[in-house]
């Protein structure tokens, strides 16, 4: 029965391939992320450290100011030209300056094994709203006339509330250092996982190769090395339905068939009496073709019977149930019938046999040893004219193919001769 063949191999080399391949392109993704947020965070920390400048800068500006206004002679629009626009100037920056913090913080990509840092928000947050107090507090001093704003008091207000803005930028500073330093942390950790998950995938795909298809391989190549070398009949191990396992049930087949051909050439050539020839076709035969039980029998072309030369069988056979199966094909008309035959003629299951031909009493009585179901039948015709059956039994249905008729057929010739010549 021939094994159904399915592309096993290609589908789990292109498995093996997706798996590796959609791995590698997981963890360099995942790389590239954690990459991506490590640059997003020192980003954001080199923004933090620019708003603790200009934070300074608002607190020398403010400073300057104080000290120096009361002493200070020059008329006051000089100051409104020049100090009011670069102190409201310093303002709008260090605003700036926090609107890019934020919006950085949001838009920092994180990795899906771990959440962004809270101390971080909540820091940003605290920020936010101790600038507003600031800014609410630098308003009501300064004034809201443009035109005649009160630069001493906002100075002097800037000098008072310097612990303030050193709390919303240096605190910031350090809180988010410690933080992106975690992060950094836990980002590195991360990386070593995902470089040693794509080491593991590669080991565990490179090794699956390796036993798969590789090693497989390389017992396909000795096996062929053996039976160039004169081993017939050796066998490869065959696991699975792939392509591999095709090539190797092939090999085997023709392994044992070659085997099977040259001990049969070679036993039927030599001299020797039929039940040791029968005895060598039961041996050789059984790494080829499946038997269970096996009889020879002469055609006697005086009385046109048939005489029994020998049997075998892989179970028990009562003296008189032998008895009867030789007495049973002595007349058996439908096996007188096929010794006129050219080529073997083979029933895939004997029940339906014994239903259909009236005449087949060897198979009623071979059926009573039980869990018998095909047959293979073939005439023997020798070059002197002798002629003879062998009758090959299965106890599986439909065990013998067309290729065990063809080997079978191109052989019976030779097996004929064998036959004739062997001793009585």
């Amino acid at each position: 029965m021939k094994q159904r063949i399915n592309n096993w191999l290609q589908i789990k080399v292109f498995a093996g391939l997706g798996v590796m391949l959609f791995g590698s392109a997981a963890i360099v993704a995942y790389l590239n992320l954690l990459s991506v947020e490590n640059y997003a965070n020192q980003e954001l920390l080199s923004y933090v450290r620019q708003l603790d400048v200009q934070g300074q800068a608002i607190k020398r500006r403010g400073s300057t100011y104080a000290t120096n206004a009361p002493r200070d002679f020059a008329p006051y629009e000089r100051d409104l030209i020049i100090f009011y626009p670069n102190f409201m100037q310093d303002l709008e920056d260090f605003d700036q300056q926090i609107n890019l913090i934020t919006k950085t913080e949001k838009e920092s990509p994180r990795s899906i094994l771990h959440s962004s840092d809270n101390n971080l928000s909540e820091s940003i947050k605290n920020l936010q709203s101790n600038w507003l107090t600031f800014r609410q507090g630098f308003q009501e001093k300064i004034g809201t006339n443009p035109d005649e704003p009160r630069l001493e008091w906002a100075a002097d207000y800037v000098q008072e509330n310097q612990e303030l803005i050193n709390s919303i930028t240096g605190m910031l500073v350090v809180t988010i250092d410690n933080a992106i330093q975690n992060q950094l942390k836990v980002n590195n950790k991360l990386s070593n996982i995902a470089m040693a998950g794509a080491g593991m995938i590669l080991v565990l795909v490179v090794i699956w190769f390796y036993f798969k298809i590789i090693h497989r391989i390389s017992l396909t190549i000795k096996g062929c090395q053996r039976v160039a070398q004169g081993d017939f009949g050796y066998q490869l191990p065959m696991r699975g339905n792939d392509e591999l396992s095709a090539l190797a049930m092939a090999f085997n087949t023709l392994s044992a068939r070659t085997r099977f051909v040259l001990n049969m050439l070679t036993k039927m050539h030599n001299q020797g009496s039929a039940e040791s020839k029968v005895d060598s076709l039961w041996k050789e035969a059984g790494d080829y073709l499946p038997i269970q039980w096996l009889g020879l029998w002469e055609l006697n072309p005086t009385d046109n019977s048939l005489s029994l030369m020998s049997m075998r069988s892989d179970r028990p056979m009562p003296g008189a149930l032998q008895q009867s199966l030789i007495k049973a094909a002595e007349n058996d008309q439908h096996l007188l019938n096929i010794t006129k035959e050219l080529s073997p003629v083979k029933y895939d299951n004997l029940s339906d046999m014994t239903n259909n031909i009236a005449n087949s009493n060897l198979i009623r009585e071979i059926l009573k040893l039980g869990l018998l179901k095909s047959e293979l039948i073939v005439p023997l015709t020798s070059a002197n004219g002798w002629k003879g059956l062998l009758v090959f039994i299965a106890s599986d249905a439909a065990a013998y193919t067309d290729e065990h008729i063809e080997l079978i057929g191109n052989l019976s010739p030779y097996m004929a001769n064998g036959f004739a010549q062997a001793k009585r």
